[in-house]
């Protein structure tokens, strides 16, 4: 930005605050609550109990700003209590991959320990997922234990881990075969 449109970009600024109507509106408080409580008309006893009126709803609001922030505070302790007594492992897989995913994201899947093994690693290595040497076996463990796929879905990925290697090298030496079978 230049100078003149810094100048300008100021000039604006300092006007739009200085042309704000002060009006009670803008405050969110009514009329009445913008004049003094306290008139001149009113005799000493009159004054005597509207300041305590006043002072008595003062009381009151902080007594209810009180007990908001008490019930705010028991209810964070009590969800950090819950969190507390649960297993190592959900509370590690809730903490290095909440911040990213909801733990809805991950509950609806099924996957082989190779298969969460992988989503882990993936997570690391291209999302920055922070993970310290050792915690994604933890959470892998955790993760194929409570979002397992099923018994048949284990043995293809297992067959696939040993049969497309196998493919790929029967593959290989077919071709090499051929070639040399080719002066």
């Amino acid at each position: 930005m230049n100078a003149i449109g810094f100048v300008r970009h100021r000039t604006l600024c300092l006007v739009v605050v200085l042309c704000l109507p002060c009006h009670s509106g803008i405050a969110g408080m009514s009329p009445d609550e913008l004049m003094d409580p306290i008139t001149d008309g009113m005799t000493e006893e009159e004054r005597k109990a509207r300041r305590e009126a006043i002072e008595r709803d003062r009381l009151a609001a902080e007594e209810r700003r009180r007990a908001i922030e008490e019930a705010a505070r028991a209810e964070r302790e009590a969800r950090e209590a819950e969190r507390a007594s649960r297993p190592y492992p959900e509370r590690l897989t809730e903490q290095r991959c909440t911040p990213c995913h909801s733990t809805a994201d991950f509950k609806h899947q099924a996957r082989t320990w190779t298969g969460w093994a992988f989503t882990v690693w993936r997570m690391r290595l291209a999302h920055g997922a922070d993970l310290k040497p050792g915690e994604w076996r933890v959470i892998t463990a955790y993760l194929a234990k409570t979002q397992g796929a099923s018994g048949a879905r284990t043995a293809g990925v297992r067959t696939a881990i040993v049969a497309i290697p196998a493919i790929l090298a029967a593959s290989i030496w077919i071709l090499t075969r051929r070639r040399r079978r080719k002066p």
